[in-house]
């Protein structure tokens, strides 16, 4: 059996992985130069180096979006009682009024964060009966005329009746 191969249980059925040193950055067409802090760089404290280079990457600026959707404001004096001053105090109002709605939001959804899950918490449901808890969960609001009487439903001195084909198809048309 030239091709028999040894199979133990804890071999893995697949192949076995390619072990081989990484490609050299060159082969690739890839150089790196040396990584070198600058001398001017060196006498910055880290505070200093830290915005040095917030400011190069403009971190804290706004995104293109942001910039595009802020509105031109353009100061100007309307005349004290105008329609232009009431417009200009409702937009004013209806920002101020949704940046606080929003500040809100952010405020109920920190402290839900910091609150953390309260599942471990929560009282088990008292009842262990689960017909009532299901009953409780979902009221079934159903009046009687919405109920038609059918062989499972009979409330006449015949409910004793034996189910079959004559008792249900030839005295149900009768019946009704």
């Amino acid at each position: 059996m030239p091709n028999s191969q040894l199979i133990h249980g804890g071999d893995p059925a697949y192949a076995p992985p390619v072990i081989r040193p990484p490609s050299p950055a060159s082969s690739v067409g890839t150089a790196y130069q040396a990584d070198q802090t600058s001398q001017s760089d060196t006498e910055l404290s880290k505070e200093e180096f830290e915005q040095k280079w917030l400011g190069k990457l403009n971190l804290d600026s706004l995104a293109i979006e942001e910039d595009k959707s802020r509105p031109i404001l353009i100061a100007s004096h309307p005349q004290e009682g105008s329609q232009e001053e009431k417009q200009l105090f409702e937009g004013i109002l209806q920002g101020f009024r949704s940046r606080v709605q929003q500040l809100e939001a952010d405020a109920v959804f920190q402290q839900l964060l910091m609150r953390g899950s309260q599942v471990g918490l929560e009282r088990p449901p008292s009842n262990t009966n689960i017909d009532s808890l299901m009953r409780s969960m979902v009221p079934v609001q159903t009046t009687h005329s919405e109920i038609s009487d059918g062989p499972w439903n009979r409330r006449r001195e015949d409910s004793n009746v034996t189910l079959n084909h004559e008792t249900t198809l030839v005295k149900g048309k009768d019946m009704v």
